[in-house]
């Protein structure tokens, strides 16, 4: 879908771009925080990214069912590239994703903007686009058909903007509640996560959050996405594990904690039957 690029009403700088009218609320992405304790929303979040890959974000205190069209576009403000996009690195040769993909043919998954707001000022984001890429660059380099595929990224202004992936429709969450999860082969199931994983750990990487939210079902079996929290053995992560997936809390990848969670998986199937 087209996005309305953006109109420059800035200084020399560029420092107070600010977006023409958005036309849709199909141009944003719209994340509401929810107050568990009273039920009740507590604010919402919300960004655009042009067809340039410039990024604009806003927040407000209403309740987003209350905001106008007006309102949201009010809000937006530029982010500068160097607060969400990582820079290309000199010594990297990376795999450029063909211009003809949009997202009716690819996932595109964009930097993680749902934690802007708490993560500015820090290099949290740009930081996990680029791990996350240099990970899909190298895992790609020999196919696996249990890990999803890498079609490339996206570099604009010097800077990585997203990271193409395979377009999947299921998570093995959504998968479990229909029919067909019925005449699932489990045994089969996990073997080829199994050999999915033993790849990720042939070339010194554990992937350190199995959960059925990172697994795809595709003719009933596993594809392993979400390398987010993907690293070396060894090597400190910016990102965790899913709470309930791993057996305690942990700050550096490990093999171990595929270990565990793939025999958490096991016994969370079998109590589906």
């Amino acid at each position: 879908m087209a996005i309305t690029k953006p109109t420059r009403l800035a200084d020399k700088t560029g420092s107070d771009r600010k977006p023409s009218p958005v036309t849709s609320l199909r141009d944003l992405t719209i994340i509401e925080a929810w107050d568990s304790e009273t039920n009740t929303p507590k604010y919402v979040t919300f960004y655009l990214v042009t067809d340039d890959e410039e990024v604009y974000f806003g927040q407000s205190s209403k309740n987003k069912r209350d905001m106008t069209l007006a309102e949201y576009s009010a809000a937006l403000e530029h982010i500068r590239d160097d607060e969400v996009y990582p820079e290309v690195p000199t010594d990297a040769q990376l795999k450029i994703a063909p211009e003809s993909l949009d997202d009716s043919l690819a996932f595109i998954k964009r930097p993680g903007l749902n934690c802007y707001e708490t993560m500015k000022g820090s290099n949290y984001i740009p930081r996990a686009l680029l791990d996350e890429t240099l990970i899909m660059e190298q895992i790609s380099k020999s196919s696996h058909p249990n890990i999803v595929g890498y079609y490339g990224c996206r570099v604009k202004r010097g800077r990585i903007t997203a990271i193409l992936l395979e377009r999947l429709d299921q998570t093995l969450t959504q998968y479990a509640s229909t029919p067909d999860f019925q005449q699932l082969d489990k045994v089969k199931f996990i073997e080829a996560l199994e050999s999915a994983v033993d790849y990720l750990h042939s070339l010194g990487l554990a992937h350190n959050d199995i959960n059925p939210d990172n697994i795809m079902v595709q003719d009933r079996k596993p594809v392993l996405i979400d390398f987010g929290s993907s690293q070396p053995f060894g090597k400190r992560l910016q990102s965790l594990g899913t709470e309930g997936w791993y057996e305690e809390l942990f700050f550096t990848s490990e093999k171990k904690h595929d270990t565990y969670s793939l025999n958490k998986l096991r016994e969370w199937l079998q109590k589906l039957e």
